[in-house]
């Protein structure tokens, strides 16, 4: 069994004012709710690995980091649920925040039920592979990626399906061979377009395809961010290829680290 499924869902609150803070962790903790709370970016950063949430609420408007930068930095960890929720309710804010990666963006104030509920929603998206329940991490997981029919496979032999572009992203990934590759050359291959310095749709592609790899066991490290640079896959050797990709590509000289 999945060890986030065995135990109440884990929630750190990120949020600078007291009282607002004080409110949502009595609420979710009478909702069933782990909660931690961390008053600052830099409290958040601290606290996240070592309470391990399965959701984080976010407020936008910290003292000591901009929110949108906290925001990029845990959806390129890839290893939880983010909610904002801040009092910020212009529509660019919005468009931002849910094109960064945000899993949700709520507006102060909450109504508490509601925000317990899509709490609830987003760690059911993540946990919940397509046709079954989420096999625990196994030590030394093979995952067989499909060329043909754009698929993965794990030890439990659930098959997940990817979109053309995260299978474009995952092999180029691959070809890499342990090297790093920049978010523009994936958005050359996978999204094939030319990126711009703001453009986020290359890290929430990543994004999506670690929630699919971690479905399959093979845990939150499987593609990791090269921090200004881009991603790399760290053990390729974990991956079998089924039947070669007929794409070609430049050689590895041409990944730009």
């Amino acid at each position: 069994m999945n060890d986030r499924a065995a135990r109440p869902l884990r929630v750190l609150i990120v949020e600078d004012t007291f009282s607002v803070a004080s409110l949502l962790d009595h609420a979710l903790s009478l909702e069933g709710m782990l909660t931690e709370v961390a008053t600052s970016g830099a409290d958040a950063t601290r606290r996240k690995p070592l309470f391990r949430p399965d959701v984080v609420l976010l407020d936008l408007g910290l003292p000591d980091v901009d929110g949108f930068e906290l925001m990029q930095r845990f959806v390129e960890d890839g290893d939880c649920g983010l909610i904002v929720v801040t009092a910020n309710d212009a529509e660019a804010a919005r468009i931002v925040g849910l094109e960064t990666g945000a899993d949700d963006y709520i507006v102060k104030p909450p109504l508490l039920k509601e925000l317990a509920a899509r709490i609830r929603a987003v760690h059911r998206r993540l946990s919940r592979p397509e046709g079954g329940q989420a096999p625990a991490p196994v030590h030394g997981t093979r995952i067989i990626l499909d060329a043909a029919h754009r698929t993965i496979t794990g030890p439990s032999q659930v098959t997940t399906p990817l979109t053309e572009a995260e299978f474009a992203a995952l092999e180029c990934l691959l070809e890499a061979d342990g090297a790093s590759v920049s978010r523009e050359w994936l958005g050359k291959i996978a999204l094939k377009r030319t990126m711009s310095s703001d453009d986020r749709s290359v890290d929430q592609l990543v994004l999506k395809l670690r929630r699919k790899l971690a479905l399959h066991g093979i845990g939150e490290r499987a593609i990791l961010s090269s921090r200004g640079t881009g991603y790399m896959v760290p053990e390729p050797t974990r991956f079998i290829v089924s039947m070669p990709s007929h794409r070609s590509l430049e050689p590895r000289a041409q990944f730009p680290g």
